[in-house]
Protein backbone atom coordinates (compact mmCIF):
# COMPACT_ATOMS: atom_id res chain seq x y z
CA UNK A 1 0.00 0.00 0.00
CA UNK A 2 1.23 3.51 -0.80
CA UNK A 3 1.74 5.56 2.37
CA UNK A 4 -0.54 8.39 1.22
CA UNK A 5 -3.69 6.31 0.72
CA UNK A 6 -5.45 5.50 4.00
CA UNK A 7 -8.93 5.32 5.36
CA UNK A 8 -8.68 8.05 7.96
CA UNK A 9 -11.40 9.08 10.36
CA UNK A 10 -9.60 12.32 11.17
CA UNK A 11 -11.55 15.14 9.61
CA UNK A 12 -13.14 12.88 6.99
CA UNK A 13 -9.99 12.66 4.85
CA UNK A 14 -9.67 9.50 2.81
CA UNK A 15 -6.95 10.37 0.33
CA UNK A 16 -4.16 12.73 1.26
CA UNK A 17 -3.64 14.28 -2.15
CA UNK A 18 -0.88 16.83 -2.36
CA UNK A 19 0.41 16.31 1.14
CA UNK A 20 3.70 16.07 2.97
CA UNK A 21 4.43 12.65 4.44
CA UNK A 22 7.17 10.78 6.28
CA UNK A 23 7.92 7.12 6.85
CA UNK A 24 8.94 7.89 10.43
CA UNK A 25 7.98 10.53 13.02
CA UNK A 26 9.98 13.75 12.77
CA UNK A 27 8.69 15.83 15.69
CA UNK A 28 10.89 14.92 18.66
CA UNK A 29 8.69 16.16 21.50
CA UNK A 30 5.08 17.24 21.17
CA UNK A 31 3.72 20.39 22.83
CA UNK A 32 0.40 20.64 24.64
CA UNK A 33 -2.00 22.99 22.88
CA UNK A 34 -4.14 23.55 25.95
CA UNK A 35 -5.39 22.10 29.20
CA UNK A 36 -7.35 18.91 28.57
CA UNK A 37 -9.08 17.97 25.33
CA UNK A 38 -9.06 20.30 22.31
CA UNK A 39 -11.15 20.49 19.14
CA UNK A 40 -9.51 20.09 15.73
CA UNK A 41 -11.51 21.68 12.93
CA UNK A 42 -11.12 22.03 9.18
CA UNK A 43 -13.02 24.42 6.93
CA UNK A 44 -16.22 22.85 5.60
CA UNK A 45 -15.81 19.77 7.82
CA UNK A 46 -18.26 19.37 10.65
CA UNK A 47 -18.24 18.39 13.36
CA UNK A 48 -14.81 19.17 14.71
CA UNK A 49 -12.86 16.17 15.98
CA UNK A 50 -11.98 16.04 19.68
CA UNK A 51 -8.39 15.29 20.60
CA UNK A 52 -7.83 13.79 24.05
CA UNK A 53 -4.39 14.36 25.59
CA UNK A 54 -2.22 11.25 25.32
CA UNK A 55 1.50 11.27 26.07
CA UNK A 56 3.00 14.31 24.32
CA UNK A 57 0.16 14.56 21.82
CA UNK A 58 -3.51 13.93 21.22
CA UNK A 59 -5.65 10.95 20.35
CA UNK A 60 -8.63 11.37 18.02
CA UNK A 61 -10.88 8.34 18.39
CA UNK A 62 -12.10 6.70 15.20
CA UNK A 63 -15.76 7.23 14.44
CA UNK A 64 -16.18 3.82 12.83
CA UNK A 65 -15.25 0.48 14.39
CA UNK A 66 -13.15 -0.62 11.40
CA UNK A 67 -11.08 2.61 11.33
CA UNK A 68 -7.90 3.34 13.26
CA UNK A 69 -7.58 6.06 15.90
CA UNK A 70 -5.35 8.98 14.89
CA UNK A 71 -2.51 10.31 17.01
CA UNK A 72 -1.36 13.92 16.63
CA UNK A 73 1.66 15.78 17.96
CA UNK A 74 2.42 19.47 17.60
CA UNK A 75 5.33 21.85 17.99
CA UNK A 76 5.40 25.65 17.65
CA UNK A 77 6.41 26.61 14.12
CA UNK A 78 6.20 30.41 13.92
CA UNK A 79 4.08 33.43 14.81
CA UNK A 80 1.77 35.14 12.33
CA UNK A 81 -0.53 38.07 13.00
CA UNK A 82 -0.01 37.63 16.75
CA UNK A 83 -0.95 33.92 16.76
CA UNK A 84 1.26 30.90 17.29
CA UNK A 85 1.23 28.59 14.28
CA UNK A 86 1.88 24.94 15.10
CA UNK A 87 3.36 22.24 12.91
CA UNK A 88 1.48 19.00 13.46
CA UNK A 89 2.33 15.41 12.73
CA UNK A 90 -0.49 12.93 12.29
CA UNK A 91 0.26 9.23 12.69
CA UNK A 92 -1.75 7.25 10.16
CA UNK A 93 -2.23 3.51 10.49
CA UNK A 94 -3.79 0.93 8.26
CA UNK A 95 -3.29 -2.44 9.95
CA UNK A 96 0.51 -2.72 10.16
CA UNK A 97 1.31 0.11 7.70
CA UNK A 98 2.26 3.41 9.36
CA UNK A 99 3.04 6.84 7.92
CA UNK A 100 3.03 10.40 9.19
CA UNK A 101 1.32 13.34 7.51
CA UNK A 102 2.00 17.01 8.24
CA UNK A 103 -0.50 19.75 9.00
CA UNK A 104 -0.46 23.25 10.44
CA UNK A 105 -2.78 24.55 13.15
CA UNK A 106 -3.66 27.76 14.95
CA UNK A 107 -5.95 28.56 17.87
CA UNK A 108 -9.37 29.75 16.75
CA UNK A 109 -11.42 30.52 19.86
CA UNK A 110 -13.53 27.98 21.70
CA UNK A 111 -16.23 25.48 20.85
CA UNK A 112 -19.73 25.94 22.33
CA UNK A 113 -18.67 23.27 24.88
CA UNK A 114 -15.76 25.44 26.04
CA UNK A 115 -12.92 23.46 24.43
CA UNK A 116 -10.03 25.28 22.80
CA UNK A 117 -10.59 25.13 19.05
CA UNK A 118 -7.75 24.73 16.54
CA UNK A 119 -8.17 25.22 12.82
CA UNK A 120 -6.17 22.67 10.84
CA UNK A 121 -4.87 23.13 7.31
CA UNK A 122 -2.75 20.86 5.16
CA UNK A 123 0.09 22.55 3.25
CA UNK A 124 0.12 21.40 -0.36
CA UNK A 125 3.06 19.59 -1.86
CA UNK A 126 1.82 20.74 -5.26
CA UNK A 127 2.52 24.36 -4.17
CA UNK A 128 6.26 23.58 -4.05
CA UNK A 129 8.30 24.19 -7.21
CA UNK A 130 11.41 22.27 -8.29
CA UNK A 131 13.79 24.98 -7.03
CA UNK A 132 12.20 24.89 -3.57
CA UNK A 133 12.27 21.08 -3.48
CA UNK A 134 15.99 21.13 -4.26
CA UNK A 135 16.80 23.98 -1.86
CA UNK A 136 14.85 22.47 1.06
CA UNK A 137 15.80 18.87 0.17
CA UNK A 138 12.21 17.66 -0.04
CA UNK A 139 11.63 14.90 -2.58
CA UNK A 140 8.46 14.17 -4.50
CA UNK A 141 7.37 10.57 -3.92
CA UNK A 142 4.70 10.73 -6.62
CA UNK A 143 2.54 13.38 -8.27
CA UNK A 144 0.63 13.96 -5.01
CA UNK A 145 3.12 13.41 -2.20
CA UNK A 146 6.34 15.01 -0.97
CA UNK A 147 8.50 13.17 1.56
CA UNK A 148 9.80 14.96 4.65
CA UNK A 149 13.20 13.56 5.65
CA UNK A 150 14.51 16.58 7.56
CA UNK A 151 12.08 18.45 9.82
CA UNK A 152 14.34 21.55 10.03
CA UNK A 153 14.31 21.94 6.24
CA UNK A 154 10.56 21.39 6.15
CA UNK A 155 10.00 23.97 8.90
CA UNK A 156 12.16 26.48 6.96
CA UNK A 157 10.14 25.82 3.80
CA UNK A 158 6.80 26.33 5.60
CA UNK A 159 7.97 29.59 7.17
CA UNK A 160 9.26 30.92 3.84
CA UNK A 161 6.38 29.76 1.66
CA UNK A 162 3.39 30.07 4.00
CA UNK A 163 3.99 32.98 6.40
CA UNK A 164 1.69 35.27 4.37
CA UNK A 165 -0.98 32.53 4.33
CA UNK A 166 -0.62 31.97 8.08
CA UNK A 167 -1.45 35.67 8.66
CA UNK A 168 -4.44 35.62 6.28
CA UNK A 169 -7.75 34.65 7.96
CA UNK A 170 -9.22 33.75 4.54
CA UNK A 171 -6.56 31.04 4.05
CA UNK A 172 -7.60 29.38 7.31
CA UNK A 173 -11.21 29.29 6.12
CA UNK A 174 -10.17 27.96 2.69
CA UNK A 175 -11.70 31.00 0.98
CA UNK A 176 -8.77 31.65 -1.33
Amino acid sequence: MKPHVYVIPFLALTVLAGCFMSTEPRIETGAALGEGPVAFCMPDEQPCQIGQPEGDGYLVKAEEEDEEDVRLRFEPLTEADGATIYLGESELRDDEDVAWSYIVARADGETPEGLMRFTIMMPGCSDMDAEQRERFKIEKADSYTCMVDDIANFRAYLIEAYTEHFADPAWWTDEN
